[in-house]
C-alpha cells in the first residue's frame, strides 16, 4: 500500500539524535525485478520478458534546529536493473501540471522542508496528497499495478508533480490532513491552451485516518490548468474514497474514484469516469494470499475495463520477498487498451523485491 505523506516526510526521515546542532543522512532504496509472461489474445502476440519494477535509490535526513524545529530533506531517483519490457511505460500520466518523467534516472519524491509542532511544510517534486490517500491496490509497483497511469489503470489519478508546495498536519488521534498546491512557473498562454502562471494551477488535498484495524481516507484534486487542456474547457477534477479493515489475518479494502474531464480515458475533453477497486489479503505466517477486482467505467464511451488479479507473496525476511501473480484485463474495445495490450490480456508475473 502507498505510504502516507506524513510517513514519508516525517517518520521515515527523522531518525536524528534528540539534541541540537546535529544532523543525519540515511541511504535507502529498493531493488525490484520481475520475469513476466503475457498473452495478448486479440493481437496474437505475447511471450516472456523481464522488467524492472520501479527500483529506486534515495538519501534522506534532518537537522535539529532547536525549539522543536527540524530541517528535512529527501532525494530519490529511479534506476533500472538492466531490463526494459514492452509493458513498462517509464513515464508519468499525461494531462497534469508538470508531472515530468517517472522513468529511469528521473527524480521521484525529492524535497526540502521544515517540521515542528505545527506539522510539516515541504517544497519540491512529490506525490500529490490525493495519490497518497492510497487505494485498495495490493499489487503496487508490479506488472499488475491497478494504479498504472497508462491504459490499464483502474484507479487512474496517480500523479507525482513538480513544483509542489505541501503542508501536512500533525497527527490527531490517528488522523492527519495534507494539502498541496502547484504553481505554473511563469508559463504564458498559447493558442488552444490555458495559462500556467498561477500560484495554485493544481490543488490536491487528502484526509487520512488510521486507528487499529480501520483505515479511511478521502482525496480531492483540481487540475484547473494543465497541459493540453483547451482554453475555456471544464476543470479536471477527481474525488476518491478509500478504506480498509483488518479482521485477524484477513484485510479487506475498497476504493471508489470519480474523475471528470480527464483526457485519455474516453473520447474528448468531456470524459467522466467512475471507477472502483476491491481487494482482500490473507496472511499465513510468511505467506500472503492476495486478490483484487476493479472496473473503470467512463460515461458514454467504449473504454470500460475490468481487471482481475490474484497472487501469492512469500516473505523471506523483513526486507526481502518473492511473489507470483496472475492478471486478466478485459477491455470493452481494442482502443481502450492501446497498442501494447490489444483487446484482452492475460499476464503472469514472478518477482523479487529487496529493500535496504
Amino acid at each position: 500500500m502507498k505510504k502516507s505523506l506524513i510517513a514519508l516526510a516525517v517518520a521515515g526521515a527523522f531518525a536524528a539524535p534528540a539534541f541540537a546542532a546535529t544532523s543525519n543522512v540515511d541511504v535507502y532504496g529498493q531493488f525490484r525485478i520481475s520475469v513476466d509472461h503475457i498473452n495478448n489474445v486479440a493481437a496474437g502476440v505475447g511471450g516472456w520478458g523481464m522488467n524492472d519494477e520501479t527500483s529506486r535509490l534515495g538519501i534522506k535526513g534532518s537537522e535539529d534546529l532547536g525549539g522543536g524545529l527540524k530541517a528535512i530533506y529527501q532525494w530519490e531517483t529511479g534506476f533500472n536493473l538492466g531490463t526494459e519490457g514492452a509493458l513498462g511505460s517509464g513515464t508519468a500520466g499525461t494531462g497534469s501540471v508538470t508531472t515530468g518523467s517517472a522513468g529511469v534516472g528521473a527524480e521521484r519524491n525529492t524535497f526540502v522542508g521544515l517540521s515542528g509542532g505545527f506539522g510539516t511544510v515541504l517544497a519540491g517534486r512529490h506525490d500529490t496528497p490525493y495519490k497518497l490517500a492510497g487505494s485498495a491496490d495490493l499489487f503496487v509497483d508490479t506488472l499488475a499495478d491497478a494504479q498504472n497511469t497508462g491504459t490499464r489503470c483502474i484507479i487512474c489519478e496517480d500523479l507525482r508533480v513538480n513544483n509542489a508546495i505541501a503542508y501536512v498536519s500533525p497527527d490527531y488521534s490517528g488522523f492527519h490532513a495534507a494539502v498541496a498546491i502547484v504553481p505554473g512557473n511563469f508559463a504564458r498562454s498559447t493558442a488552444g491552451s490555458k495559462s500556467l502562471n498561477g500560484l495554485a494551477d493544481a490543488v490536491s488535498a487528502a484526509g487520512i485516518y488510521n486507528n487499529g484495524p480501520l483505515s479511511l481516507s478521502a482525496g480531492y484534486e483540481n487540475l484547473d490548468h494543465y497541459v493540453g487542456n483547451a482554453a475555456g474547457a471544464a476543470k479536471q477534477t477527481a474525488w476518491k474514497l478509500n478504506g480498509s479493515y483488518t479482521i485477524g489475518d484477513l484485510k479487506l479494502g475498497a476504493t471508489w474514484e470519480d474523475l471528470k474531464h480527464v483526457g485519455g480515458l474516453s473520447s474528448g475533453d468531456g470524459s467522466k469516469s467512475s471507477n472502483y477497486l476491491l481487494s482482500a489479503a490473507y496472511g499465513m505466517g510468511p505467506i500472503t494470499l492476495a486478490a483484487q477486482y476493479g472496473e473503470r467505467n467512463p460515461n458514454g464511451s467504449s473504454n470500460n475495463l475490468t481487471d482481475t488479479t490474484v497472487g501469492v507473496v512469500y516473505s523471506l525476511s523483513k526486507r526481502t520477498s518473492t511473489y507470483v501473480g496472475y492478471a486478466h484485463y478485459k477491455p470493452q474495445s481494442a482502443a481502450t487498451a492501446g497498442g501494447d495490450l490489444g483487446k484482452k490480456l492475460d499476464a503472469w508475473t514472478f518477482g523479487m523485491n529487496h529493500s535496504f
